[in-house]
């Protein structure tokens, strides 16, 4: 019978498998800081001093400010979202439409004659808000920005009346002057990520591979220790009985055989992956002393916290040798507190019995006989 008021919980060790560096993200939030970087130099460096040198020239002036200061603001808006490792997701189109339309205002604001040329400060730098808007998708979108640009300006040079071939062929030679740049940081970026998405894959195999051969060595090193935990008891019992240095029919030999018995079951139960190891392992050898048409009763109280291997087997020892040698009815209960946890047996026995014990610290055996019954208490404190 089971009698389970409170299941205890307890903590099933699995190793922890680490993120593979470098990721795509990562090398990917790198690169773009660095667009954002570039994208602020160019501003600050060539397009800021341009603007002021030509402020007589724009009509109106203040129109290009404010494409200045608003090619400035969403410089900076993508840099705080690399710094947050966020992508501009579904905002990326409509974020795209207000750059164009920034460059589109400038650009008609600067008279005819200095389209082409350093008053035509907005040109590149919206090339490079075009390279961090399609960072994270390859270079063929950002070709696709490049040459949209590139026909909205020529557009608006048509409308202008400088289509004239000087004027052409120095706006070739910007766009690929420029472009080159431009095109260059997008493929690189197309490159690294393919790179980074590889090496994680290498990454995360080669940590597969480690995590199996720990997990292979401790399997091997648990089934080691069970083979000598068997080898010092089990061993010399069955060497006894093969060579008939000890009688089956002897009443001590018979329940040192049960007890070995349940010991291995509580080897066997050990390797299980259960919630609760140590009541598991107690119902395992208590199916083995019920075949034997003994009566036992388990009782499960409070919470425990998580215990070794070695302190389940000081806990179950004194309980397993009990047990075997119950003549009618047995009453096994495990009761759990935060800082110490108590299996306790009560059962019809012969006041002979030898209740074996392991020592282990913070473990404690109390053994009371009295009209032929056994009680015995071993109780761990943390």
């Amino acid at each position: 019978m089971l009698d389970v008021a409170a299941p205890a919980t307890a903590a099933t060790a699995v190793p922890e498998t680490a993120s593979p560096e470098p990721t795509a993200a990562h090398i990917l939030r790198g690169l773009r800081l660095a667009v954002v970087a570039i994208t602020l130099a160019v501003l600050f460096g060539l397009s800021l001093p341009m603007l002021l040198v030509h402020m007589d020239v724009y009509r109106p002036a203040w129109v290009q400010l404010g494409a200045f200061a608003a090619f400035v603001v969403i410089a900076l808006g993508f840099g705080a979202l690399a710094w947050l490792e966020i992508t501009p997701g579904r905002w990326r189109w409509p974020l795209a439409g207000v750059v164009f339309l920034v460059s589109v205002v400038a650009t008609a604001a600067v008279p005819a004659p200095h389209l082409i040329g350093q008053a035509h400060w907005s040109f590149g730098p919206l090339g490079w808000l075009a390279v961090l808007l399609t960072l994270d998708l390859g270079a063929r979108p950002l070709a696709a920005l490049l040459m949209t640009h590139y026909l909205i300006t020529l557009g608006q040079l048509t409308i202008a009346g400088q289509t004239d071939r000087a004027t052409l062929v120095g706006m070739a030679v910007q766009t690929v002057i420029v472009w080159g740049f431009q095109l260059a940081v997008g493929h690189a970026a197309t490159l690294m990520r393919r790179i980074a998405v590889d090496a994680a894959r290498i990454a995360e195999h080669e940590e597969k591979l480690r995590t199996e051969e720990a997990v292979a060595q401790r399997l091997h090193a648990e089934q080691r220790l069970r083979y000598t935990a068997l080898a010092t008891t089990t061993a010399p019992l069955l060497a006894g009985l093969a060579t008939g240095a000890l009688n089956p029919e002897d009443e001590r030999v018979r329940r040192s055989c049960a007890l070995e018995a349940a010991r291995m079951r509580r080897l066997f139960a050990e390797g299980d992956d259960v919630p609760d190891p140590l009541v598991h392992q107690l119902q395992a050898c208590i199916d083995l002393v019920e075949r034997n048409g003994i009566t036992v009763s388990l009782a499960v109280r409070g919470e425990r916290p998580a215990l070794s291997k070695q302190v389940r087997r000081a806990l179950t020892e004194p309980v397993l040798a009990v047990l075997v040698a119950t003549t009618r009815a047995a009453r096994v209960t495990v009761a759990g507190w935060p800082d110490r946890v108590s299996v306790s047996v009560v059962a019809d026995c012969p006041e002979t019995t030898e209740v074996s014990t392991v020592d282990c610290p913070g473990v404690a055996t109390t053994t009371m006989e009295a009209e032929g019954r056994v009680w015995v208490e071993v109780t761990w404190r943390a």
